[in-house]
């Protein structure tokens, strides 16, 4: 880090050609004394909390720049860039995430000397800025070859002039700039253009069918979150060297061309998420055989072709959210490579096949299906796999004993299927679990102690990137975001760890080594019968924010020094056995009554029972059916009085009046003459 202070210290360089002051804490305005720089060519100064108006600096007397390289600060920039119009050498601005300043038209109209090779702007707080005019002095270049124009929110309706007046173009990015209207492409191709991002904008209508005739040579294009109609234009057959190509968010129907899938054969990247295209998610022939990362979620897909088996480079797939159908596609064993796969929300039945195992897997999730039996040797191999999801399915058995061989699971998500018998102790081998939801199944057995040997580190130390890198940030969000839906618990950042083991039959008492999960987020083990009393030790999960144990069978007392976990935001001990005090503390008083409702002999508040009520000293055994307690003593008492009673009551009755007692013995007289006559006649 280089201290501000020093920056006076190199105003005596005057021979001196680069300057490069990058990546560090300066703060502050440039120092004028920089002025006798006067020899020069390049200036790194991007990653710094410097500000001022870049205008009223030395920098627009050091006529001899050739590289301006200032993004990442709060410099503000005026955007038409007249104070630098006699820099004749200026051949690259970069002045990305800074904030820019409208100009009138007239300072607008001179023409600059500088002819730029790279120009690099986008707007940091967008404030002030909307509908901004196009940079006058940009008409007037011709020898540009990266071109990057981001968040400015532009008022043109086409850049078109920009592509030909620069012929040279090489890199062409002008993503969320607010341009409207349909994409006009020039008529002449511009053959060295690799590059074109034009994403997020507000483009309609169709996508040019003669957008590969334009631009021949593109390695990528992204024209993702636009809303373009219509469907996929053929000609994108004609973009052999294309590599990446990204149509997703916008409104396409249709097939996947066959053109597409045939002439593309160097495609590495397909991204057609969010649009409304429907059959097979690709064509029954295609030279695909370069796949590497295949999106194609929320859309109408119905079937998966066994041609799919022949991408066997493909290391992600998403085909998430459509409406497949049929048993489990036997083409994704075949894919070898594969590490990332999504094909949750749809209609997919049966069994899992045991010849799904690929070995480089780190990241399964096939919930929401109709997926049936037994997980039978389905990821056996799976030695990488870090988050595997089956939930919401109809999988039945017990969970089988192979799990500990996932020793780099980091979340298992098994809710909401039909499993049974035991937790087995192999989960306890799991030593890089963070996250395990097994709720709304048929478990019964005992919670193993071991499981309170487990860290349950929180999710992203665990989770890293996907295997060599091929996960981009965004993806590292998408994954952590669907995981946290999955379980409707959201936490963000570093911040996931949790267990789940309610709706279940699990019995006997909580193991108090499950206290010992000090950085246990989310403990949830309502809705079971589990019984004995709170384990003190649960005073040590201090990171804890929710703890629910309802509807189970505890007793005794609530332990006084869970009033000392400031953490707790959700608490829930409802429909137990409990007794004794509600503790009390400044933190534990704002659950409210429903969090205790259901254990009759609580006290103090927010329960209605007083502490001094003799009864709340003592405790009387109940018995659960379903979410109902009742005092099985009080019951029985109540019982054979009542029916003594009642019995006492007829025979006074029958003494005291004649008459009442002479129609009770003849309609015993009659019932039984009744019976007697009813035998008779229906005996052989």
């Amino acid at each position: 880090m280089i201290s501000s202070r020093c920056f006076t210290g190199l105003c005596g360089l005057k021979t001196l050609q680069e300057l490069d002051l990058s990546s560090n804490e300066l703060e502050g305005n440039l120092p004028w004394c920089w002025e006798n720089l006067t020899s020069l060519k390049s200036i790194f100064l991007y990653s710094n909390q410097l500000t001022g108006d870049i205008a009223l600096s030395p920098l627009v007397n050091l006529t001899s720049l050739e590289n301006l390289q200032l993004s990442d600060n709060s410099f503000q920039i005026p955007i038409s860039f007249r104070p630098f119009f006699n820099h004749s050498r200026l051949l690259a601005i970069n002045c990305l995430q800074n904030y820019y300043m409208l100009e009138r038209d007239e300072f607008q109209a001179s023409v600059p000397t500088f002819q730029l090779n790279e120009i690099v702007l986008s707007d940091t707080s967008r404030h002030g800025n909307n509908n901004a005019a196009v940079p006058k002095f940009l008409y007037h270049q011709h020898n540009l070859t990266y071109v990057e124009l981001h968040d400015i929110s532009f008022s043109e309706n086409s850049f078109l002039w920009l592509i030909e007046n620069n012929t040279e173009l090489q890199e062409l990015t002008l993503r969320n700039n607010s341009f409207t209207g349909p994409l006009q492409i020039p008529s002449n191709p511009i053959s060295k253009l690799s590059y074109l991002n034009i994403a997020s904008n507000n483009f309609s209508g169709n996508i040019p069918k003669d957008i590969a005739t334009s631009f021949p040579g593109l390695y990528s294009l992204t024209m993702s979150a636009n809303s373009f109609t219509c469907t996929i234009p053929s000609s994108f057959g004609d973009m052999a060297s294309l590599l990446y190509l990204d149509l997703s968010r916008n409104h396409l129907s249709g097939n996947i061309p066959n053109s597409l899938a045939m002439g593309c054969r160097s495609l590495s990247t397909l991204r057609l998420s969010n649009n409304n295209l429907q059959g097979s998610i690709l064509p029954a022939r295609h030279n695909l055989t370069q796949l590497r990362y295949l999106e194609l979620d929320v859309n109408n897909f119905t079937t998966i072709p066994n041609s799919l088996s022949s991408c066997s480079e493909l290391r992600a797939l998403k085909i998430n959210h459509n409406h497949l159908e049929g048993p489990f596609p036997t083409a994704i064993c075949q894919l070898k490579s594969i590490d990332y796969l999504d094909i949750s929300e749809n209609n997919i039945a049966g069994i899992l096949p045991a010849c799904f195992s690929p070995p480089y897997i780190q990241y399964a999730k096939l919930s929401k299906n109709r997926l049936q039996g037994p997980l039978s040797h389905a990821f056996f191999n799976c030695t990488l796999l870090q988050i595997l999801d089956l939930s919401h399915n109809q999988l039945t058995g017990p969970i089988p004993k192979w799990f500990d061989n996932l020793s780099s699971l980091s979340i298992l998500l098994l809710n909401k299927n039909h499993f049974e018998g035991e937790i087995l102790s192999q989960f306890c081998n799991l030593s890089e679990l963070s996250l395990i939801d097994l709720s709304n199944n048929s478990l019964s057995g005992s919670i193993p102690p071991c499981l309170g040997n487990i860290t349950f580190t929180p999710l992203l130390y665990n989770l890293g990137m996907l295997r060599n890198g091929s996960a981009s940030e965004d993806k590292v969000e998408e994954l952590i975001e669907s995981v946290t839906k999955s379980i409707t618990l959201v936490y963000r950042g570093y911040t996931i760890s949790s267990i789940d083991l309610s709706c279940n039959n699990f019995a006997g008492q909580i193991p108090p080594e499950i206290g010992n999960l000090f950085h246990l987020k989310s403990l949830n083990l309502s809705h079971n019968s589990l019984s004995g009393t709170i384990p003190i030790t649960f005073t040590n999960l201090m990171d804890t924010e929710r703890l629910d144990l309802s509807n189970n069978r505890l007793t005794g007392n609530i332990p006084s020094q869970l009033a000392n976990l400031d953490s707790l935001q959700v608490f829930n001990v409802s429909f137990n056995n409990l007794s004794g005090p509600i503790p009390k503390g400044p933190h534990f008083q704002t659950f409210d009554g429903m969090s205790y409702i259901g254990n009759r002999l609580l006290c103090g508040k927010p329960a209605t029972r007083n502490c001094t009520d003799p009864e709340s000293a003592s405790v009387t055994p109940r018995t659960r059916k379903g979410t109902e307690f009742t005092d099985m003593d009080t019951f029985y008492v109540s019982f054979a009085t009542a029916y003594i009673t009642m019995l006492l009551s007829v025979f006074a009755i029958l003494c005291i009046n004649p008459y009442w007692r002479q129609a009770w013995f003849h309609l015993v007289e009659v019932s039984l003459s009744y019976c007697y006559y009813f035998v008779v006649d229906n005996l052989p």
